[in-house]
């Protein structure tokens, strides 16, 4: 039986949760689901905060449950575990060594939610309730999970509640028949369910469901980005955060889903010609097999990135994405939005290696289709090589491809796969919104990078940011700490702020207002940003042209390519 803290369990249950004494002084808190025991631990400086790992917000998506958008999780008895950490959902990452392959970690049973928060209930007043926090992890939709990405910065001196979950990746979370039997999107509705448990729950946690801030960075900044012009997440959040990355990069965009799921099902002796076929043996095999299936899809030093993701949906009864991401309305509300300096260097390390470099210098045309992903998307083979040309004499005019040419391969990778379509969803939700958009472009290069991760050798302070380096300082990933020297953690503090002060007004503040201007609601007005530098100074800045914006709008290397921005809302003064 629970010993309760000297009030009644009947007063507790009316508040809809419950703190208990134990030697421990473990939190529990009580839920939809039931009842959960969480734990202690400390954020940068050492501020005590409650954690909550490792709680289901749908069923296990096994057995008859696979392929199906995810199920209501069943009420437990008893007292649930959330001192443990929920296992992963089927992924392949590369590790440190990330040269030697990708490597298949997690598991089936996936759906898991994590909550950490500096106060419960209890110990707030009354009407007091929190900004709450959730980040969408990265990791092409084919890897990361919600563990990564901890709260200990931002939870230092902020009173959030900070947010966390999995969903189901690669061809598990994204595969799609093309019709109402699969029609795409599980890991992005997978998403959508756990945003709906945030709004059932999150008072337990002393949190505010009319105050949600949805981050992510990569393929979670994609994710975030679909979920503001989704049907789906209507009302579900207040304020978005989108860094390195939108639902207009060419990886956050799939196409050619269903003959890729037709061709998993080949490979693992399916029938192709029957979508409930298809489902039903795809159900009878191997979950571990359907994820390291993904590989087959990216022949050229694990390009294209990202083969399965984000999808129209054709059919079904609800669609995540019932149209291309431009012709969809986002939300209006605040969105802060980010750009790395040299966004493709973490493409680059991968492309960029001795046998790499021979290979695309001998055979252009072909490699360039799979590294800038569009060798599913255009059949017309001299179409393709026209276009090969084109990006080479762009990007490198008479220089050979080289070890001597690779800023221009880091240039070029920066402004395909990440500048233009992250400058081109600014403007798009500044043209449509009454909301501001702020916009900034992350210069700063400390000890702690993607590039120092998987090159540390390579790697020294100050050599450029890359793709999703800002994280390193706005939430502890992997587990590593950025305060061994004093110029990051006067970065953290920075990051932190920006954040922190967006969460809670929806404005980003650094000290100075007139610096940082809105993006302009006129598409035909220079892009308008700041950049952080590695000097830690704020510099205001305006672009016509930011990834080289005009040159990959001409280029048909979607079957979006003709959807422009649209014209700029009018508002009245």
């Amino acid at each position: 039986m629970l010993k309760t803290c000297g009030i009644s369990l009947n007063l507790f249950l009316f508040i809809g949760c419950f703190l208990t004494c134990s030697a421990s002084n473990a939190p529990r808190v009580h839920i939809s689901s039931g009842e959960i025991a969480g734990g202690l631990q400390y954020t940068y400086n050492g501020r005590q905060i409650y954690s909550f790992l490792g709680i289901p917000y749908a069923s296990p998506p096994v057995q008859n449950y696979r392929f199906k958008e995810p199920q209501p999780v069943k009420p437990w008895l008893g007292v649930w575990n959330a001192t443990i950490p929920g296992s992963a959902c089927f992924g392949l990452d590369f590790g440190s060594d990330y040269l030697s392959g990708l490597k298949l970690h997690g598991q089936e049973d996936c759906l898991f939610i994590n909550v950490y928060t500096p106060k419960l209930p209890l110990e707030i007043a009354p009407g007091k309730l929190m900004n709450v926090v959730v980040h969408i992890h990265g990791g092409a939709f084919f890897a990361g999970d919600g563990l990564s990405y901890g709260p200990e910065y931002l939870l230092d001196t902020n009173d959030f509640v900070y947010v966390t979950m999995n969903y189901r990746l690669g061809v598990l979370g994204f595969a799609s028949t093309g019709d109402g039997v699969l029609p795409g999107n599980i890991g992005m509705k997978d998403q959508v369910a756990a945003l709906k448990w945030i709004q059932q729950n999150i008072v337990a946690f002393g949190g505010d469901p009319n105050s949600v801030t949805i981050t992510g960075m990569s393929a979670g900044a994609g994710s975030v980005h679909s979920h503001l012009i989704s049907p789906m997440s209507k009302g579900l959040f207040n304020r978005a955060i989108i860094q390195s990355g939108s639902a207009f990069c060419h990886w956050s965009n799939n196409k050619n889903v269903e003959q890729k799921t037709k061709y998993v099902a080949n490979l693992l002796g399916c029938p192709t010609n029957n979508s409930l076929e298809i489902v039903e043996c795809l159900r009878s095999r191997p979950g571990k097999d359907i994820a390291q299936s993904i590989i087959n899809f990216m022949p050229w030093t694990f390009n294209p990135i990202v083969p399965f993701g984000p999808t129209v949906e054709v059919e079904g009864d609800e669609k995540f994405l019932p149209d291309i991401p431009e012709k969809l309305i986002p939300y209006d509300i605040p969105v802060l939005m980010s750009f790395s300096e040299y966004e493709g260097l973490i493409i680059q390390l991968l492309t960029g290696s001795d046998n790499a470099i021979i290979e695309l210098k001998n055979n252009f045309n072909e490699y360039l289709s799979h590294l800038m992903d569009y060798n599913y998307t255009i059949s017309n083979e001299n179409l393709r090589s026209k276009i090969a040309q084109d990006i080479k004499e762009f990007y490198f005019g008479d220089k050979p491809i080289s070890k001597e040419t690779k800023s221009n391969l880091v240039k070029m990778i920066s402004d395909r796969s990440f500048g233009y379509g992250i400058s081109k969803a600014a403007q798009h939700i500044a043209a449509k919104n009454t909301a501001p958009v702020y916009f900034h472009e992350f210069g700063y290069s400390g000890n702690y990078s993607y590039i120092a991760m998987f090159e540390p050798k390579s790697y020294s302070r100050g050599s450029n940011a890359t793709h999703g380096d800002e994280t390193f300082y706005t939430l502890k990933m992997n587990g590593i700490n950025v305060h061994d020297n004093e110029e990051d953690a006067k970065m953290m503090k920075t990051m932190v702020n920006i954040w922190s002060t967006f969460i809670k007004n929806g404005v980003p503040d650094i000290g100075n207002s007139e610096i940082w201007s809105p993006v302009s609601k006129n598409p035909a007005d220079p892009l308008r940003y700041i950049k952080i530098t590695q000097q830690q100074t704020f510099e205001a800045r305006e672009h016509s042209n930011h990834g080289n914006f005009k040159f990959w709008s001409r280029l048909p290397l979607t079957e979006y390519y003709n959807i422009n921005v649209p014209e700029y809302v009018k508002t009245e003064l």
